[in-house]
């Protein structure tokens, strides 16, 4: 069990440890659904997700995302 304390301080050095946003190649997604899973998944925000659709309807969908 932690205190207050330890809980603030262990707080205060996982958001030291955080990394400033950047853009992340996420990879090739085979569905529309699974790329709003991982964004979700993530924390992405408005603006911070890239994705090319097959303009066919096939095929895979490459896709960016800032986090």
């Amino acid at each position: 069990m932690l205190t207050a304390q330890e809980g603030i301080k262990l707080a205060t050095a996982c958001k030291a440890k955080k990394s400033d946003p950047s853009w992340h190649w996420m990879g090739n997604y085979g569905s529309v659904y699974d790329v709003v899973n991982v964004a979700n998944s993530r924390g992405v925000g408005v603006g911070g997700l890239v994705t090319i659709p097959n303009a066919s309807g096939g095929g895979l969908i490459p896709t960016f995302m800032y986090y």
